[in-house]
C-alpha cells in the first residue's frame, strides 16, 4: 500500500514540504495555499533557524486537529531535539491527531521509536555522517532520509556547486528518497538542479520562507510555481 508519504516522495517532480515556523494555523494556511505537498512541525524542541521554543504536543491540540481537516497531504512532526524527549512521545497520541510521520535525527532516535508502527520514520544527518553510512540506513524501516548536513556557519548563505556535489555523493549511496531541507538560502532555481541530481523533496523552512504569513505564501508560491 503507497501511503501519503510515499506517493509525495515518489512522484516524478521535486516535492516541496513546508516547515513552519511557529505551530500557528495561519501560517500553516498560508503554505497550504501557496501549495504546498507536505507540511512539518515541531514540539519538545528549541528550534535554531526559527529561533523559537516549542512545547509538548498538548499546547497544540486544537491546531494541529485543525491541520489536519484543512489539508489532505502528509503531515510530519519533530517530536523532540533529545532521546529522552522523544522516548516520552505517544505515538498513537499523534497518529490520532493526523500526523502521518516523524522527523528526528539519528541521535533522538531509540530502539521505541524504530519498533512503533504508528508513524512513519525519516531520519535527519548532519555534517559528521558520512556518505557510506547513509547506504546502512537502508537496513531499518525507514522511509526517507532529511539531509541537514549544512554547518551552523554556512545557514542562510545561497546553495553552491560543492553543496550539489555533496548532496550527489549521499544519493549515490543510497536508495531511499532524500530531502534536502532550506539550510541555505533555497531559491526556485535550484530546484532544477536538486531533481537533476537526484533529490526527492525540498523542506522549507524559517531561512527560506520568513516568518509571517505574507512571506511565507509569498516565497512558497514561487517555488510551486516553478
Amino acid at each position: 500500500m503507497e501511503t501519503m508519504l510515499k506517493k509525495m516522495l515518489n512522484c516524478d517532480k521535486v516535492s516541496i514540504i513546508a516547515s513552519i515556523p511557529e505551530n500557528r494555523m495561519d501560517l500553516a494556511q498560508a503554505a497550504i495555499d501557496a501549495g504546498v505537498d507536505g507540511l512539518k512541525f515541531h514540539i519538545n524542541v528549541s528550534h535554531r533557524a526559527s529561533g523559537n521554543e516549542f512545547k509538548d504536543v498538548e499546547h497544540y491540540f486544537e491546531t494541529f486537529e485543525e491541520v489536519r481537516r484543512k489539508f489532505s497531504g502528509p503531515i510530519g512532526l519533530v517530536i523532540g531535539d533529545e532521546i529522552e524527549k522523544v522516548l516520552g512521545v505517544n505515538t498513537k497520541q499523534l497518529k490520532d491527531l493526523g500526523f502521518n510521520y516523524y522527523s528526528l535525527y539519528a541521535k533522538d532516535i531509540g530502539s521505541k521509536m524504530l519498533l512503533q508502527n504508528d508513524l512513519e520514520r525519516t531520519v535527519a544527518v548532519n555534517d559528521k555522517f558520512c556518505f557510506e553510512q547513509v547506504r546502512i540506513i537502508e537496513s531499518f524501516n525507514i522511509q526517507a532520509v532529511e539531509l541537514s548536513i549544512v554547518r551552523k556557519e554556512d545557514y542562510g548563505h545561497p546553495l553552491n556547486f560543492e553543496d550539489l556535489i555533496t548532496y550527489k555523493s549521499y544519493r549515490d549511496n543510497t536508495k531511499l528518497p532524500l530531502i534536502v531541507p532550506s539550510q541555505k538560502n533555497l531559491v526556485p532555481d535550484d530546484m532544477v538542479m536538486l531533481q537533476e541530481i537526484g533529490i526527492n523533496a525540498i523542506m522549507l523552512g524559517a531561512v527560506t520562507i520568513g516568518s509571517t504569513v505574507e512571506s511565507i505564501f509569498e516565497t512558497i508560491s514561487r517555488f510551486t510555481k516553478k
